[in-house]
């Protein structure tokens, strides 16, 4: 089985364009049963999306450029599976995690959510695969880590890949000043959990004199991809330190499932976008010679997909998921001692929030999961993933002016359905293979995030 993962520098893709990727001339006769499209979500790139034109009725997409994305992309597979189809290339594969937190077990040098309820996920996963025969010789490394990319800032004109850059480069090439050396290979940065405002908000990483950064710029992403990176890497290293070099060879299973959902589009700013061809996209169960009414509501066709490779899983979210939909609202310890709650207008409801399993819980409960991470903002782009027991409208203007409180995300989702339709299908895709107990619980926690091991090699 061949499946690929191809994460991309930018603010988000819709379908459409993924299935150009997939569909790619370059791709027909590769054998490659699936292929997840990520993005990395970055905040200082071109629109790929069309919401920040020149006008509110101009697209902000450039074909040209949305094209050379999508031809890149496809390329990239081409040769990534090219490459593992050598006999040479045959793999094994090494897992990290590591919360990412400081002695005081606080997230914010690092990583911070500024939308009540403070509930967030800071856990850095690294999954290294290296060559069979040359166990020294990595061949690339899988990384997810949640957190906007926007730790330059939004408000400016550059062009850069943020801290998910250094993350990268960091991790490949190593850092001289920490004394940590990379370990080369390809990184493949996936981002994960980052709904709300998962992100720079709080944070403050320390630059190369030790002194926090907290204003937004490019020594602040700088920061934090390198000692994000450190962090990790230090970690692969304890693992690999372990019995067989950290190494197991026999055989690991690769497997996927995929479903498709539907979710209908209440957001009636998205409703002028696509009535204006900004946002470029195709729509179901709408007739677009009427245009949008609440007796004409566009509906729109996405994806969501499970893939396990050994011990490690993944599922994917078509926007930005909440991380209190992937681990939470009952456990405290995803708190990290914060305050949950700041803001006294319209606060989270938490007597509607459901109680356990979660979707992280169910994603450990498959067979034979150890690690498991959310591929946030993969297989589409639907914006705001937000739960309906945190979801509140403006009472007269609802999407072109906020809810008081903390309910900025509202205005960029798809709508009060976006749990119903976006998150409930990722619940039921992980929940098929899931192994619950007797009272349909499992157990998990954030200490399985502290935890290390290593797995065997990839067919």
């Amino acid at each position: 089985m061949t499946v690929a993962v191809v994460s991309l520098d930018i603010v988000g893709l819709f379908r459409d364009d993924m299935e150009r990727i997939r569909g790619h001339a370059l791709l027909q006769g590769m054998n490659i049963d699936h292929v997840v499209v990520s993005s990395t979500h970055l905040h200082e790139g071109v629109d790929t999306v069309g919401l920040w034109g020149r006008s509110a009725v101009e697209t902000g997409v450039n074909r040209r450029y949305q094209q050379l994305v999508i031809d890149r992309a496809a390329q990239a597979v081409r040769d990534a599976v090219t490459d593992a189809m050598r006999p040479q290339a045959r793999a094994l594969m090494r897992v990290a995690q590591v919360l990412t937190v400081n002695s005081m077990q606080d997230p914010r040098p690092y990583v911070s959510d500024t939308r009540d309820p403070t509930i967030l996920d800071p856990t850095l996963m690294l999954v290294q695969f290296v060559r069979e025969s040359a166990p020294s010789d990595t061949i690339g490394t899988w990384v997810n880590w949640s957190a906007h990319p926007e730790y330059t800032g939004s408000r400016n004109n550059l062009l850069t890949a943020d801290y998910v850059h250094t993350l990268r480069d960091v991790i490949e090439n190593g850092d001289a000043m920490s004394a940590v050396a990379g370990i080369g290979g390809t990184t493949v940065f996936v981002n994960g959990a980052l709904g709300g405002q998962v992100g720079p908000g709080q944070a403050a990483p320390l630059d190369r004199m030790g002194t926090p950064v907290r204003d937004a710029g490019l020594a602040k992403a700088e920061a934090c991809g390198r000692n994000v990176a450190v962090l990790g890497l230090n970690e692969l290293r304890t693992v690999a330190s372990g019995a067989n070099n950290g190494l197991v060879t026999g055989p690991t299973s690769v497997s996927y499932r995929s479903a498709k959902m539907f979710a209908r589009v209440s957001n009636r700013l998205y409703w002028l976008g696509f009535q204006f061809r900004i946002l470029a996209r195709e729509l179901t169960n709408f007739n677009r010679a009427q245009g949008p009414s609440a007796n004409n509501v566009p509906w729109v066709e996405s994806r969501t997909t499970y893939l396990q490779v050994g011990p490690v899983a993944t599922i994917t979210a078509p926007g930005e998921l909440h991380p209190e939909l992937w681990v939470g609202a009952q456990d405290m310890r995803w708190s990290f001692n914060l305050p949950r709650v700041t803001e006294m207008d319209n606060p989270p409801d938490f007597m509607r929030a459901p109680p356990p399993p979660y979707l992280r819980d169910l994603m450990l409960a498959n067979p034979g999961v150890r690690y498991a991470f959310v591929s946030g903002l993969s297989q589409d782009f639907l914006g705001y993933i937000v739960a309906d027991w945190n979801y509140v409208l403006h009472p007269t203007s609802p999407y072109t002016q906020e809810a008081t409180g903390d309910h900025y995300e509202e205005t960029n989702s798809i709508g009060p359905d976006s749990q119903e339709h976006l998150f409930g299908p990722m619940m039921d895709l992980a929940r098929q293979g899931a192994v619950l107990s007797g009272d349909g619980g499992v157990e998990a926690g954030v200490s399985d995030a502290s935890a290390s091991a290593d797995s065997g090699g990839r067919d």
